[in-house]
């Protein structure tokens, strides 16, 4: 064996030695709470882990064991200063003995944390989240999405369990308006490390059938307050920011807001809150209608009103105009009758003279016709005495038909048979383009005459 050769249990001792003789009796030291576990004796087992910059990989680990008399209290009170829960992923800063076994190795004994380090850290971290998601250009976009005028259909995400849930419900169906709204819970974890997750998953199961609902409220009470880190998380804000509806939240939050309600577009600190907001936003929008309702039946009779003196002034300086015309015109109608009177009368005489003397011409003209025609038959018979009888009866007959064609051409047979004589201005009207639409026509019967004005002709 070579000199200065150690077994493995002198070379414990001796780091044993070393780290007693120059480390002081108590040191603080900051690092990450990568994994934490309790039993059940109430003893509490951390593992811390310091990690590099930029690769996220760890360069010095430890354990860390704080003791059930240690950890009773100190667990209370770090959680009620920070608001957040002892567990992993937070940093710490520990106030601790460090203890070297040749068996066990390397252990840290905490007795003492200052939360003010992880507040900062906390912090910190938020602001980093807040930072990104401004540079990503979806911190404001839930908040620009225009909000329902009255948001009826809700998309609740809250635990079936909570009682946070069960007041939203209640306060909702039972508000003093009578309201009706339409919501459905899509349950998710709210608080603890699968909280982030469960939440996500809500909103996707919301967005798949987005078009059925208005807003989405986003609820938690009745949990711890150190519950609600969660609601700081990238992750969950993005979805928030980005999602299509309006996003309500009231998680439970009385101090100050989570990331969670700065990207969503109404924050609220209670479920209750939110149950009384949706139903002032309903009563709010019923008030503004009664006020129009009003004010359209303020501004109807008013207008009534004005147009109906407007009309009465109109007609007491319109009555004298219109007397004074209608009686203008009927002077002159009065005129023109009296005036179409006189030159009807005058062409009804002119025409039944006209007729009596036509009358007259053509009875003369038979006489005539007759005379002459005996005349000239006597005449044929004293010539045409040795003629056959046979001669003489077609003299008669052609005698005969001639004057039954002259008494056919009577006018006063023609007129009994229905037949009737229109003229225009004294002449005798054959065909319709003689005539105008609005013109005067006389017609004259075998009995009396008449006087119409052309409305309507058709040519043949």
């Amino acid at each position: 064996m070579k000199n200065g050769t150690l077994s493995l249990f002198e070379l414990s001792t001796k780091i044993q030695k070393a780290l007693e003789a120059n480390l002081p009796t108590i040191v603080w030291v900051t690092g990450e709470i990568s994994d934490l576990k309790e039993n059940r004796s109430g003893h509490c087992y951390i593992e811390l882990v310091e990690k590099q910059e930029n690769t996220d990989q760890p360069k010095a680990k430890a354990r860390a064991t704080i003791w059930w008399r240690s950890y009773r209290m100190l667990k209370p009170f770090f959680e009620t200063s920070t608001g957040t829960r002892l567990a992993s992923g937070i940093k710490v800063l520990v106030q601790c003995n460090v203890n070297y076994h040749p068996v066990y190795g390397l252990s840290l004994n905490i007795i003492d944390i200052d939360p003010t380090y992880t507040i900062g850290d906390i912090e910190h971290r938020r602001q980093e989240t807040i930072n990104r998601l401004i540079a990503d250009g979806v911190f404001e976009m839930n908040k620009e999405v225009d909000f329902p005028w009255v948001p009826k259909k809700v998309a609740v995400i809250s635990s079936s369990t909570a009682a946070g849930y069960q007041d939203f419900v209640h306060q909702l169906s039972n508000n003093p308006f009578g309201y009706v709204f339409e919501h459905k819970l899509f349950n998710a974890t709210m608080q603890g490390d699968k909280a982030e997750v469960s939440i996500i998953e809500a909103l996707d199961r919301i967005h798949v059938d987005i078009i059925n609902w208005d807003i989405v409220a986003i609820i938690r009470g009745g949990g711890s307050q150190v519950d609600l880190g969660c609601f700081d998380s990238y992750l969950l804000a993005n979805n928030i920011a980005q999602f299509p509806i309006p996003v309500v939240t009231g998680i439970g939050h009385e101090k100050d807001y989570s990331i969670a309600d700065m990207v969503a577009h109404t924050r609220l600190k209670t479920p209750t809150a939110v149950a009384e907001f949706l139903v002032n936003r309903f009563s709010n929008a019923e008030n503004w209608m009664i006020e129009v309702k009003e004010d359209f039946g303020d501004a109807v009779f008013k207008l009534v009103n004005a147009n109906t003196q407007l009309i009465q002034k109109f007609q007491l300086s319109i009555a004298p105009i219109l007397l004074k015309q209608i009686g203008n015109k009927k002077s002159e109608l009065h005129k023109l009758m009296l005036t179409c009177d006189g030159k009807t009368a005058l062409r009804v005489s002119k025409a039944s003279f006209k007729l009596t003397e036509s009358k007259q011409r053509i009875r003369q003209s038979i006489k005539t016709t007759y005379r002459n025609e005996i005349n000239w038959l006597n005449t044929q018979i004293k010539d045409l005495q040795n003629k056959p009888i046979e001669l003489l009866k077609r003299s008669k007959h052609r005698l005969s038909q001639h004057e039954r064609n002259v008494s056919a051409h009577d006018p006063a047979n023609i007129l009994n048979k229905g037949f009737s004589i229109t003229r225009q201005n004294g002449e005798i009207v054959r065909n319709a383009s003689q005539i105008k639409v609005g013109s005067s026509i006389e017609t004259t019967f075998a009995k009396g005459s008449a006087k119409s004005i052309v409305e309507k002709k058709q040519n043949s």
